[in-house]
């Protein structure tokens, strides 16, 4: 069933339509979101696996930069379009109902100034952690979107200086760092997240530079979480 929910951010309302047996907005939306940096050169920003808008919608309450989301699924697009005309940002941020790997479509080479993405956190050979409903695997677990994927895009489609925005599980951060820097992609800035100081930093937040050196790393003071939960 279709829902709207009405949240505050930044001061500003914003209205999200979701489905409660489907896609919802979690903490990480908000901590990737949060973690964004958008220079005032910076004119667009893309999303791989826009979900519900969740990020651009974010966003749009601190910046005017024009943004656009990839989204696979059909039904999360019509949610989010759905969310976009609550909000009466047609005109600022649109969803394109599409896999990422069909982004030549849409856009040149060398000509996206930041992507981001909450790619999937499981390989998918973890029958521990695969799901059996087809929308949440494809949201949870590494199948047609691949780190990889979303690296080697990055490094097509981003301009020379341009930034990827990830928020990944912490114990995949060395594999992830190999596989960016494979994709001329720096990692410049590092941030945890943690549910509470005793416990282990489940996620990471991650910006890479393309054409970046490989130095200079700030890791910022870590998210703790007071309550909920991180998805994945």
């Amino acid at each position: 069933m279709n829902r709207v929910t009405c949240f505050i951010h930044n001061n500003i309302k914003r209205n999200i339509y979701y489905d409660d047996n489907y896609f919802k907005v979690t903490t990480d939306n908000l901590a990737l979101a949060n973690f964004v940096k958008i220079k005032r050169k910076d004119k667009i920003l893309v999303e791989f696996g826009s979900g519900l808008m969740a990020v651009p919608l974010l966003l749009s309450t601190r910046t005017d930069i024009k943004m656009v989301g990839i989204e696979k699924d059909s039904k999360a697009c019509l949610l989010s379009n759905m969310s976009l005309k609550a909000n009466k940002l047609e005109e600022k941020i649109r969803v394109i109902n599409d896999d990422i790997k069909n982004i030549d479509k849409y856009f040149a080479i060398n000509s996206i100034d930041i992507i981001v993405c909450n790619p999937p956190y499981f390989l998918l050979d973890n029958e521990a952690t695969t799901s059996d409903k087809e929308y949440l695997k494809m949201a949870r677990h590494e199948g047609d979107m691949t780190i990889n994927d979303v690296a080697h895009l990055a490094k097509i489609y981003l301009r020379d200086g341009g930034s990827l925005f990830l928020i990944q599980r912490a114990d995949r951060l060395f594999e992830i760092r190999d596989i960016l820097v494979k994709n001329n992609l720096a990692i410049k800035e590092i941030q945890f997240i943690y549910h509470d100081l005793d416990a282990r930093g489940k996620l990471v937040l991650i910006e890479a530079r393309k054409s970046g050196k490989e130095h200079g790393l700030k890791v910022l003071k870590p998210i703790i979480l007071e309550e909920g939960d991180v998805n994945g």
